[in-house]
């Protein structure tokens, strides 16, 4: 079997190769990820631009032809942007299109969660945070939530490009999403479980906001693949995003690592220190394992080519 999946995002178009033979572990390759910001203008609109539509889908008809000439089968999931888009539906539609009848999906926000949590820690035990570019998830062993807000959302939703006035603007909006767990008990929103020291090496950070700081944090400028966990110290995320603030957007564009990430990379990083500070933990684990391979893992188990 094999299988090339694509993960559509509010911030870009991520793919996996999965492959597997009869009796043997599955084997993932070929991680790649393509921005093309599906979600911008999205939280003014309420649809998907015609230009970022257009874009996503000549990245995904480019990609699935050169597979598909090599005995690939194409399969796709949408995430936030395309939830929430008025023409959220129509699109997917034209995706399969693209690569075929029922081979594409949207997720809900549980089954993003769930997926998350197959990918990073398929054995339950780790509380997993997933920032994307337009929703964030939190999934526990007994617990799976999802909020719609992440880097690009939040960008729309607080346009500025210093560190204080995007603290300032986005902090009560994430107060009014996840809310503060030791004081608001109100049962008409979602609130954060009220446990107060998660044990530190419990909480597991997936998807391109985590990993990019993980990095930067490390004093990395270009992307290398790592295995395991590399840690995140809430004080050396703090320190990481004053740096980045005092660069401005036109310096931090010339960084490689951040070239599709330079604009939202702050306002992913308030995000990340927000939920830090609301779990009362000083660290988070970061893995390049996610949804991605969670839903690829899926397929392998439930299709039949």
């Amino acid at each position: 079997m094999k299988l090339l999946v694509f993960d559509i995002g509010s911030n870009s178009v991520r793919t996996l190769r999965a492959t597997q033979e009869a009796g043997f572990a599955p084997q993932f390759s070929g991680k790649h990820v393509y921005t093309t910001r599906l979600a911008e203008g999205l939280a003014e609109s309420g649809a998907l631009s015609q230009a970022r539509m257009l874009q996503s889908l000549l990245v995904i008809r480019s990609l699935h032809s050169e597979h598909a000439a090599q005995g690939f089968s194409s399969f796709a999931y949408a995430t936030s942007a395309v939830r929430d888009a008025s023409n959220g539906k129509a699109f997917i539609a034209s995706v399969e299109e693209i690569i075929g009848n029922g081979h594409a999906r949207i997720l809900t926000g549980t089954e993003e969660a769930s997926f998350a949590q197959q990918g990073a820690d398929p054995e339950g035990g780790k509380i997993i945070l997933d920032i994307g570019g337009g929703s964030t998830q939190v999934v526990r062993p007994s617990s799976r939530e999802s909020w719609p807000i992440g880097c690009v959302r939040a960008k729309d939703l607080t346009p500025y490009d210093d560190l204080a006035s995007i603290t300032e603007a986005l902090y009560p909006i994430l107060s009014g999403l996840f809310g503060p767990p030791e004081l608001d008990e109100r049962p008409d929103r979602p609130v954060l479980s009220s446990e107060k020291s998660p044990a530190q090496d419990l909480l597991l950070g997936v998807g391109g906001t985590i990993t990019t700081l993980a990095l930067l944090c490390e004093g990395k400028d270009t992307f290398a693949p790592w295995q395991g966990e590399k840690r995140i110290e809430l004080f050396a995320l703090r320190a990481v995003l004053n740096v980045l603030d005092g660069m401005g957007d036109s310096l931090r564009a010339t960084v490689p690592l951040l070239k599709d990430r330079h604009d939202v990379i702050l306002h992913g990083g308030v995000i990340l220190q927000y939920l830090l500070e609301r779990l009362h933990c000083p660290r988070v684990g970061a893995t390049l394992s996610d949804g991605l391979d969670g839903y690829a893992l899926h397929l392998l188990k439930t299709i039949s080519l």
